[in-house]
């Protein structure tokens, strides 16, 4: 791997990247360390595979930055050196080479419109965030401009700005989403379409994928395909097992299992998420393949039972991790298989520990997703036990 160095005009104030100075290579070493460390901690005989990397810039699919008042309206990322500072960003060499373009549109509009920037403390101000999303096989562009309520936005003139804009990639679709919630997170309250299609695609090996404005999705979609298709190659299903994908988001993940399984039943809490995955399922003529809106808590203790001792239970958890309760209902569940990944090192160890009693494993695979920074995707294959 030729390892060219480039450095972010950025670094050292923005709090997005903590590692571009130092050598990829050495990065990725540095990553497959920590995991032998935890490894090393728990006392257990696994084998480390080597991390698997893509290209390390302009890699992530997704944005979201924050808009600031510092004298003129700014929107970038959070200072790593000086608390409550946004960053004014003029390039992302993380994510996109459209970002400075589309920033730079985006703050003229604002200014040229004196609009007023959401302040947290008072709960006053209209601006508050700006996500891009960007597909990296199809090349695609996704804006959703966040704001509060309290002005108008002039449709209009945004949306003209912005496909006035010179882009490497073709705008698919532009979003308001009005947040009047006290939270700092984006919450997407109200969505606006002001141009274009509702979803943009994405292609991740023979798939295609539906994704909207606030879906997750995984950031990296050149490593992702790798990724799923590996997961598949580990558990070497076949036309007669059953598979449980317990936190199916839009469905990626069971899709690529579903040519090769009797069937793949997708658990997701979110509504909005489950018809996009069912619409996924169906643009990739998948047959075998159904969803259930839940929770996986409650989908476990309550809808668990004719799933009980299934071949195969995916596992794909938000970054905090399994709870203790969710870990006692799966082994409840029985499964004879679990395919587990987490971007949480941390969370991930501590749940394999709660498994331990039933299952064992005998790798981890870290997958670096998130160059340039400390966290990482870890995979692992957990096969029960005779007790």
């Amino acid at each position: 791997m030729k390892d060219k160095m480039k450095i972010c005009k950025h670094f050292g104030e923005c709090g997005g990247c903590r590692f571009q100075d130092i050598p990829y290579k050495e990065q990725l070493v540095e990553k497959e360390n920590r995991i032998k460390k935890l490894i090393e901690n728990y006392g257990w005989k696994i084998r480390l595979k080597p991390i698997q990397f893509s290209n390390p810039w302009f890699n992530r699919n997704k944005m979201e930055y924050s808009f600031a008042d510092q004298g003129d309206i700014v929107c970038g990322l959070y200072s790593k050196n000086e608390k409550g500072k946004v960053v004014d960003i003029e390039e992302c060499l993380i994510f996109s080479t459209d970002a400075k373009v589309i920033l730079k549109a985006v703050k003229d509009f604002s200014r040229k419109k004196k609009f007023s920037v959401y302040n947290k403390y008072s709960h006053k101000g209209f601006l508050r965030n700006l996500i891009i999303r960007e597909t990296k096989f199809t090349n695609e562009l996704m804006i959703g401009i966040v704001t509060t309520g309290c002005q108008d936005l002039d449709k209009e003139e945004f949306v003209s700005v912005l496909l006035q804009s010179i882009l490497d990639n073709k705008i698919c679709s532009i979003y308001w989403i009005v947040n009047n919630s006290l939270s700092d997170a984006v919450i997407f309250e109200t969505k606006h379409l002001l141009y274009g299609d509702k979803f943009f695609k994405e292609k991740l090996g023979n798939f295609v994928f539906k994704i909207d404005i606030d879906s997750f999705f995984q950031v990296n979609p050149r490593m992702a395909a790798g990724f799923y298709q590996k997961m598949v190659d580990y558990t070497d299903i076949s036309s007669d097992k059953n598979v449980l994908d317990l936190f199916c988001g839009v469905g990626s993940i069971g899709i690529f299992f579903s040519p090769k399984a009797k069937s793949v039943l997708g658990v997701e809490v979110s509504e909005d998420i489950v018809n996009i995955a069912r619409q996924n399922a169906k643009i990739n003529n998948i047959g075998n393949m159904k969803f259930i809106i839940s929770d996986a808590r409650r989908f476990l203790n309550i809808q668990g039972e004719p799933y009980k001792d299934i071949d195969l239970l995916i596992i794909n958890p938000p970054r905090s991790g399994l709870s203790n309760k969710i870990t006692r209902a799966i082994k409840r569940l029985n499964p004879k298989l679990i395919l587990y990944s987490s971007c949480n090192p941390d969370a991930f160890f501590r749940d394999l520990i709660s498994l331990w009693e039933n299952y064992r494993t005998d790798f981890v695979e870290p997958f670096d997703f998130f160059p340039h920074t400390p966290h990482m995707e870890c995979l692992t294959l957990l096969k029960k036990i005779d007790l």
